[in-house]
């Protein structure tokens, strides 16, 4: 978790970061429903008042997706999402009025009265953070290490429904390294052959049902569950395995340090 800065941090590799946020072009677009459950489900897990998808052009924060807030952004020298595109860890604000670099200004003393903020970095390639899905709590609050890597993974989830967005209107990720795509694309669908028992444990699906689900054989759901996860199925097998049980709210914990893990989020 990223520790405070000043009160106006530098701009890191801004001319970079800005040909990458305006490539994508989100900024002013109308309202996404992919992007309007994220911030819904982020506001619901975390039992905030606000969460936001947070996009920063040069003088600007633009909000693709708020729940919470009427405005449609703020100007840039106010966001706190200025802090989280200089990380990639989650940057944790508990109480705004208790820190000096915060305490005075506009959001904290006036509307949205910002006590406690919380912000995952939108990063689309190496170095190269657009923006931030960020919750928000008009009492200062504490933030788990697990509460963190729950942000973060759901950041992810915003990024991927970035990409997606671009692919079906013709775009391509010309703005990533590669090498980097390829490498985000590996580690975004790794999961456990016992995270998919425990998934279908939690949906009460047996395995044909998820075979019927995912459009595989019941003999492939098998050998992806006999597998350790450390040599998953093919990538292909994988991805309609995650995304099928993704759209039912399944959210799979325990990448990188943390151990493997299911949640159902129930609404």
């Amino acid at each position: 978790m990223a520790a405070l800065t000043s009160p106006l941090p530098p701009r890191q590799n801004e001319s970079r970061r800005l040909a990458a946020l305006h490539r994508l072009q989100l900024l002013d677009t109308p309202p996404d429903p992919a992007f309007d459950r994220i911030a819904q489900l982020a506001q619901t897990i975390f039992g905030v008042p606000i969460a936001i998808i947070s996009l920063l052009d040069e003088e600007r924060q633009w909000f693709k997706a708020k729940c919470g807030l009427e405005v449609p952004g703020t100007p840039r020298e106010q966001a706190f999402c200025n802090y989280t595109i200089l990380h990639d860890s989650v940057f944790i604000v508990p109480d705004a009025r208790a820190h000096a670099d915060f305490s005075t200004n506009p959001l904290v003393t006036g509307e949205p009265f910002i006590r406690f903020y919380a912000g995952a970095p939108l990063t689309v390639a190496p170095e190269t953070r657009v923006g931030s899905l960020c919750i928000i709590d008009r009492q200062p609050r504490a933030f788990s290490q697990e509460d963190a890597q729950m942000l973060a993974r759901m950041a992810r989830v915003v990024v991927d429904e970035i990409w997606l967005r671009s692919l079906a209107s013709g775009q391509d990720r010309s703005c990533l390294d590669p090498a980097e795509v390829k490498r985000t694309s590996a580690e975004s669908v790794i999961i456990t052959g016992v995270q998919v028992r425990a998934a279908r444990a939690l949906l009460n699906w047996s395995i044909d049902e998820l075979a019927l689900q995912a459009g595989l054989s019941p003999n492939t759901i098998k050998r992806v569950e006999a597998d350790d996860g450390r040599r998953p199925s093919s990538h292909q097998t994988i991805t309609k395995i995650k995304m099928t049980l993704e759209a039912r709210r399944v959210v799979f914990l325990g990448h990188d340090s943390a151990a493997p893990g299911v949640q159902l989020i129930r609404y």
